[in-house]
């Protein structure tokens, strides 16, 4: 994808989300108020955007919506299984990245660092496998997130003969259409966040290759509705964005169809 492109689509889809969604309903509702200082319209916009950041921002709404995402990405892979199933490749797609002086740990944002983890466990169970880490970056003051995780999984005991890095995608259609000259027909363990995986394995399928789902990073194994639960908190606003995000992706993906699996670029 080229970067001004993917810059662009980061741009609008910001307001897709809870707090740019609610930023333009107070902004429209202020708007609104100024021309007509007694028009309800006005005051049912800013009422909703209030009211919309507070459901977004509750618990129990994080949950929901994660909820279905994780329980369709099955449960963790068994290296074992994978074996038998024929898997060589463990591909581990990368996420956001840190930039400064840091340790390699400590360079990889939370999901990244749980992913390359998962993916280092199963790629020890397998004999003779390869450890594919995958992700670009869209700025040049940092580095990719498939350097950023191949210099955490060479400090976990990773040889660098087996690893593979693609480092110029900007997104998951580039990973899978950057990926599938190096993976070919055959199965292989698609290591990803759990509510990451339903559109990851769409795309990928639909470039003509095997995944194996192999989630990691689950969010909500554990549910329990309690008084909390109804309470709003930043962490739960980051869920609630992360889910939609991971929705509205999977609809476009849908309505792209066939546009998903164009030919790798030679």
């Amino acid at each position: 994808m080229d970067q001004a492109l993917f810059l662009v689509k980061k741009v609008v889809s910001t307001f897709v989300y809870p707090v740019g969604s609610s930023l333009l309903l107070w902004m429209a509702g202020l708007v609104l108020l100024k021309a007509r200082p007694r028009s309800r319209a006005g005051f049912f916009l800013v009422l909703a955007g209030g009211l919309w950041l507070f459901i977004a921002a509750l618990p129990a709404t994080a949950v929901l919506l994660m909820r279905p995402l994780e329980t369709g990405a099955g449960s963790y892979a068994d290296p074992r299984q994978l074996s038998n199933a024929g898997v060589k490749c463990i591909v581990v797609l990368g996420g956001d990245i840190r930039g400064g002086d840091l340790s390699a740990a400590d360079r990889i944002a939370c999901s990244s660092l749980v992913r390359v983890m998962e993916g280092i466990r199963l790629w020890r169970g397998i004999s003779s496998g390869r450890l594919v880490l995958s992700g670009g970056g869209y700025s040049t003051e940092l580095m990719p997130s498939a350097e950023g995780m191949a210099a955490l999984a060479v400090e976990s005991g990773v040889p660098h003969e087996a690893i593979v890095k693609e480092s110029l995608s900007l997104d998951t259609g580039d990973e899978a259409r950057l990926l599938s000259p190096i993976l070919g027909k055959e199965p292989f363990a698609l290591v990803t966040s759990a509510c990451h995986m339903r559109r990851s394995l769409l795309i990928f399928r639909r470039m003509g290759l095997n995944p194996v789902p192999a989630p990691a990073d689950f969010a909500v194994k554990k549910v329990d509705f309690g008084l909390r639960s109804f309470l709003p908190a930043a962490t739960s606003l980051e869920m609630t964005h992360t889910a939609i995000h991971e929705y509205v992706g999977t609809l476009v993906v849908l309505i792209k169809g066939p546009q998903v699996a164009r030919a790798p670029a030679n």
